[in-house]
């Protein structure tokens, strides 16, 4: 029996194959129409590139993307569109005049079925008078990506020639990972699942910065898809994503634009963001060409006693660089300046090379340096700018300025853990506050802490402190969550990590099975201690436990941080009350005991009651 509903799979294929032979035609006469789609780089607030983007006839069924595709499919012409919308992008964008990089589509598919697809890509961008340097292909993962031999010797051609590659949609299909690891690509475009409501998903803030994380370590840009709102926008912005692409910005249109729609969303998005990025250890060194030959780089290199290293570039983009130390030890070798001073510098270059985007804030520059063991202070690496070489940055230069940062933030720290103090706490709730995110705070107490220090000394007691920042610093996200120190035994912690609620748990459990290690065998076995309580009388006190009192800040009233230290008040003596560690939500009207035994069922979470 046939199924009537108007999106029914049978209906749809119904439709595909009373479309076969209006897209037969369409495709023969070139009846389809390309729009653009810009791409922008939140940096320079300005348009980088357009995604060229095909459409079917409007007055169609085919006017659907996803409608047009599956009909040339089922209808064996799939290649032949494919080609069809390369070309005709190609020719539009190159009739518009307008600076920046193409994108355009292409299936794996089409790869596969052409024995030689870079040439006959190629030899279309020529026809059209589309330099190669400024296309990027973009690999739609619409079918399992199983030929990684071939897809990797046609992206080399292309790139040869010029071409950039991109993986289009990331995470939404099921070879994406693999195929990022294959490839290497220059780009990588975030599904816009991913993108969808960012600034109130931690799940999803998770995921784009483990591939933020991914793609600095493999050297490529991360374009996010279908932004659509400036909160969006702010929250990548923030997380450093390299390019954003979206209705935000600008819709399709049937010619690409150099006026950007929403300037003004970049200018917020950038109000209060001063952090200093490799940029700003660049020291521009006139570079070298790779057919310069070898005994002419040593009479540069004695020409130039200062400098160490040299950046080998080609067209403006870097190739390696090439050593002083190195070059001149090998030199010196029996018969080897006959060997290769006739050579050119590509013999004895250093590549690949550490290429350090211009854009990484100083402390992913360093991961990124540091990440292959212990470099030497006057170790040197290339920072490029959307590719192209920059300049020649230098470790210890790198090291200076994050250490002037860190001197920086220690005015404003905790002097025993170095940890943000009062003021820093207050202004990162009221930033996250003005910029409208959630998140949830969480105080971490110590219980019986002043008995302890009677017994066993200040200095001990500080010792018990400087574990306690230790197990939050190395439990919680340093990109996500803010750790900061009240004073004395009191930590506050703002999360915005997806599972907060486990490492706050993990933080406890770590502190319950370490804390006895920080008494004598007898107190440890005894399981407390004596000394005189707040009276002056001798009391038993039990070892040392934690009480985290957290506040959701979608809970009524938390509208600065001086409202929500007001609301955390009652929470904090709700932990206190409880016997041993406690862990106390409140969430709007609603405190919870999530330590309490019966979590396991009642969904993780025991009810104590309403605020009252």
């Amino acid at each position: 029996m046939s199924d009537p509903r108007p999106d029914s799979p049978t209906l749809r294929l119904r439709r595909l194959d009373a479309a076969t032979h209006e897209l037969m035609a369409l495709v023969r006469e070139g009846r389809i129409a390309t729009l653009f789609q810009p791409i922008v780089d939140p940096r320079s607030r300005a348009i980088c590139g357009f995604e060229a983007l095909t459409r079917g006839p409007s007055d169609s069924w085919l006017h659907s993307p996803q409608n047009l595709f599956d009909a040339a499919r089922r209808g064996g012409v799939k290649f032949e569109l494919d080609f069809l919308c390369i070309q005709s992008a190609f020719r539009q964008f190159v009739a518009s005049r307008v600076a920046g990089k193409l994108f355009v589509n292409v299936s794996p598919d089409t790869i596969y079925e052409e024995p030689d697809f870079a040439s006959r890509f190629l030899a279309l961008a020529a026809s059209a008078g589309m330099p190669p340097d400024r296309c990027v292909i973009e690999l739609t993962e619409e079918s399992l990506l199983d030929d990684y031999v071939r897809l990797r010797s046609t992206s080399q051609r292309l790139r040869q020639a010029g071409c950039a590659i991109a993986i289009d949609d990331l995470g939404a299909g099921s070879s994406g990972l693999r195929t990022w690891s294959e490839l290497r690509p220059d780009y990588v475009k975030i599904d816009r699942y991913f993108v969808s409501g960012i600034d109130s998903d931690p799940t999803k803030l998770e995921f784009v910065r483990s591939m933020l994380d991914i793609s600095r370590a493999i050297g490529c840009r991360v374009i996010a898809e279908g932004v659509e709102t400036e909160r969006e926008c702010r929250e990548l912005i923030e997380l450093g994503v390299d390019r954003l692409q979206g209705n935000l910005f600008g819709r399709p249109a049937a010619k690409p634009t150099a006026a950007l729609q929403q300037l003004e969303s970049l200018e917020r998005s950038f109000a209060s963001q001063v952090t200093l990025s490799a940029e700003h250890i660049a020291i521009y060194v006139p570079p070298i060409t790779p057919d310069m030959r070898v005994h002419e780089l040593a009479e540069h290199f004695r020409e130039h006693p200062g400098q160490h290293t040299f950046a080998v570039v080609k067209e403006g983009r870097p190739l390696g660089v090439v050593r002083r130390e190195p070059l001149f030890s090998l030199l010196a070798k029996p018969l080897h300046p006959e060997i290769y001073n006739k050579k050119p510098v590509t013999a004895v270059m250093e590549s690949p090379t550490l290429l350090v985007d211009a854009q990484l804030r100083l402390e992913q520059a360093s991961r990124l340096v540091t990440q292959k063991g212990t470099p030497r202070i006057t170790e040197e690496f290339i920072i490029t700018k959307d590719g192209r070489y920059l300049g020649i940055g230098q470790t210890i230069d790198l090291l200076r300025l994050i250490t002037e940062q860190q001197l920086q933030a220690a005015k404003h720290s905790n002097p025993l853990t170095l940890l943000p103090g009062n003021s820093a706490i207050r202004a990162a709730i009221d930033k996250l506050i003005d910029n409208r995110k959630r998140f949830v705070v969480a105080y971490f107490d110590l219980d019986s802490f002043k008995p302890y220090n009677d017994v066993y000394g200040f200095a001990q007691g500080d010792q018990i402190i400087l574990h306690i920042a230790g197990l939050l610093k190395s439990t919680f996200s340093a990109r996500l969550d803010f750790v900061g120190h009240v004073g004395g035994d009191d930590f506050l912690v703002v999360m915005r990590s997806a599972d907060w609620r486990e490492r706050v748990v993990r933080v406890i459990e770590r502190f319950a099975a370490t804390v006895p290690n920080f008494y004598s065998p007898e107190h440890a076995s005894a399981g407390h201690i004596v000394a005189a309580n707040r009276d002056g009388m001798t009391q038993t006190f039990p070892l040392l436990t934690l009480s985290v009192a957290a506040l959701d800040s979608d809970t009524c009233g938390a509208s600065s941080a001086d409202a929500i230290a007001q609301l955390l008040t009652h929470v904090k003596k709700l932990a206190k009350q409880q016997s041993g560690n406690s862990f106390v939500l409140r969430s709007d009207e609603r405190v919870f005991n999530l330590l309490a035994q019966e979590q396991s069922r009642a969904n993780d979470a025991v009810a104590l009651g309403n605020v009252g």
